[in-house]
């Protein structure tokens, strides 16, 4: 299953009481704040969920696959998601 934007805002609409539009709206300010501060270089902690990280990924050789040539692959940024110990215990039950 997937759960989409749409998906929390519908959640958010029918345990709060907000309309929709104005509940979409949290989620879509929510997910801005969240991608500014890791353009940023900040770590997004949710308590008991986990921790999205900037990280940049280091330049490192490597083999182009058509005729086996070294190449260099440039390091790049990309975002790490680190889970809480409570998600991970909640995941594990069984």
């Amino acid at each position: 299953m997937t759960v989409t934007k749409k998906d929390l805002a519908l959640y958010l609409h029918e345990n709060l009481g907000f309309s929709v539009r104005s509940m979409g709206q949290v989620v879509d300010k929510l997910f801005e704040e969240m991608k500014l501060a890791l353009e940023r270089g900040e770590k997004v902690k949710i308590v008991k969920f986990g921790q999205f990280t900037p990280y940049k990924r280091p330049t490192r050789k490597g083999v182009n696959p058509k005729d086996g040539a070294p190449i260099l692959i440039e390091g790049k940024k990309t975002v790490v998601f680190y889970p809480s110990s409570t998600l991970k215990k909640l995941i594990n039950e069984e």
